[in-house]
């Protein structure tokens, strides 16, 4: 099967939420990007997020890029369901938290042959948070975004990713995963890709590394294509 390469493109979310173990609500708004030129990919997002008023909100930053070693020698880098390796890097920076957070991690991803224009891969990184304190580690993030079409005018879309990070030093271990599943709602006016809506489950055990502290939020979506 030949190499499909993802167009994800970039679209603004909105989502809210409760936290199924507390009382908290959640509001959030996500500006996503994916974006590619040549050899060189691209993905990030920038989270602004509290409570339901938004009013001075947090922001959270993802910013990852790769270089994809099958595009940039010319010929196929990969077996079996392989179908490209890349290599690259992150940052992951948190502004308004209780604490300074900076996090910057490196090394390989791995992409898997699908039919059509999904999207699954396996990131594999090195994960350093800044501070003396703090020990480097291991992350390792299976992620994907696939379109389910049911009918001529009923699609979905599934989408999300699984963090799996390791003891830094202070904390513990730590997982994190938000998948999404959409119904792709501008289809049934014949503007199919630009609307969709749907929810996100957000479940992170051990939050940011805190033994024993868990949260679950299922999440009200609404994704724009832009």
């Amino acid at each position: 099967m030949a190499q499909v390469n993802y167009k994800g493109g970039s679209n603004v979310q909105l989502l809210y939420g409760r936290d199924l173990n507390q009382s908290g609500q959640l509001a959030t708004v996500t500006l996503e990007h994916f974006g590619d030129l040549g050899a060189l990919e691209q993905f990030g997002f920038a989270d602004l997020f509290n409570d339901a008023s938004l009013a001075a909100p947090n922001l959270y930053l993802e910013w990852y890029p790769k270089l994809s070693l099958s595009r940039a020698s010319g010929r196929t880098i990969g077996m079996g369901p392989i179908s490209d390796v890349l290599v690259g890097g992150g940052i992951n920076v948190l502004f308004g938290g209780d604490e300074d957070f900076f996090v910057y991690t490196a090394g390989p991803a791995f992409k898997f042959r699908l039919p059509g224009q999904g999207l699954l891969q396996l990131e594999t990184y090195y994960y350093k948070q800044h501070g003396s304190e703090y020990s480097g580690t291991y992350q390792f993030t299976p992620s994907w975004d696939i379109p389910i079409p049911l009918s001529e005018r009923l699609r979905f879309r599934f989408r999300g990713f699984m963090d799996f990070i390791g003891d830094r030093g202070p904390g513990t271990t730590q997982y994190l995963t938000q998948p999404q599943l959409h119904v792709d709602l501008g289809n049934f006016w014949d503007k199919p890709g630009k609307v969709y809506v749907g929810s996100e489950w957000r479940y992170w055990r051990n939050v940011v590394g805190i033994a024993g502290l868990n949260e679950s939020i299922l999440q009200a979506n609404v994704l724009f294509a832009l």
